[in-house]
């Protein structure tokens, strides 16, 4: 089911659906139900508690089903709804999950659709991140459009990292780290050969729930500072990285 316009609004008013094949913001992918001790509480989860976590778990798992990728790697977003606290008393127990496609990694807001997300991710979909031109900073935000892998950019996604349990504080410094293994990995290089060839920076969208649950991870990208990249450093390895400068 579908919605014409995203909301955080948990109530009956706000529950508008419309079939997918109209203009809509949001698609509910599942509709499930707390148990146990979690359906037991007092107040729907808050944010930063384990039952909100196993939600996300759950939406995340059934995510990965339909739509035939991990929706990280692409221009998507994905919500986890709960009862309003006075519904939640009056006995409801539900969660829904809802995904929405965003303009761009640097324009996080909804794009409008007439279709289903459903294998959205399957095969050579436009909704991943591939390349990018040259980052430009604008205020608090980076400027980064895409642009073909096989023509001259700056710019790839390299992958996620995430945040391991025992890191306390996320730091600049940590951040930095963790996305030049990522990048590292996707090149199939040492980080060592990257000193002085590329330059590595992370993002995260403003407000993702994820963050919030407590397992924080974030876009990493490669850049070329010095002379634009005409084909994709993805797996290319030392030699590779060498001849691609």
């Amino acid at each position: 089911m579908c919605h014409a316009t995203a909301s955080n609004e948990r109530s009956l008013k706000s529950y508008t659906p419309i079939p997918c094949s109209s203009k809509h913001e949001v698609e509910t992918f599942l509709v499930g139900r707390f148990d146990g001790a979690d359906a037991a509480a007092k107040a729907p989860p808050a944010a930063d508690t384990e039952a909100i976590w196993r939600v996300y778990e759950s939406c995340d798992a059934e995510a990965a089903r339909f739509l035939g990728g991990e929706w990280r790697e692409s221009r998507l977003a994905m919500r986890a709804l709960t009862p309003s606290a006075a519904r939640w008393k009056a006995g409801e127990r539900w969660y829904r999950c809802d995904l929405l496609e965003m303009h761009a990694v640097d324009r996080w807001f909804p794009n409008p659709r007439a279709n289903s997300l459903r294998n959205g991710l399957t095969g050579d979909s436009p909704l991943r991140y591939t390349c990018f031109t040259e980052p430009a900073e604008s205020g608090d935000t980076v400027d980064l459009p895409p642009a073909s892998c096989s023509g001259p950019h700056a710019t790839e996604f390299a992958g996620i990292w995430w945040a391991e349990p025992e890191v306390e504080e996320i730091t600049d410094e940590v951040l930095d780290a963790g996305c030049l293994s990522t990048v590292s990995e996707y090149v199939g290089a040492p980080a060592g050969d990257l000193d002085g060839r590329l330059d590595v920076f992370a993002l995260l969208p403003e407000g993702e729930p994820e963050w919030l649950a407590g397992t924080p991870g974030v876009w990493c990208f490669l850049y070329s500072p010095d002379r634009p990249l005409n084909t994709s450093l993805k797996g290319v390895g030392r030699t590779g990285l060498a001849e691609a400068r």
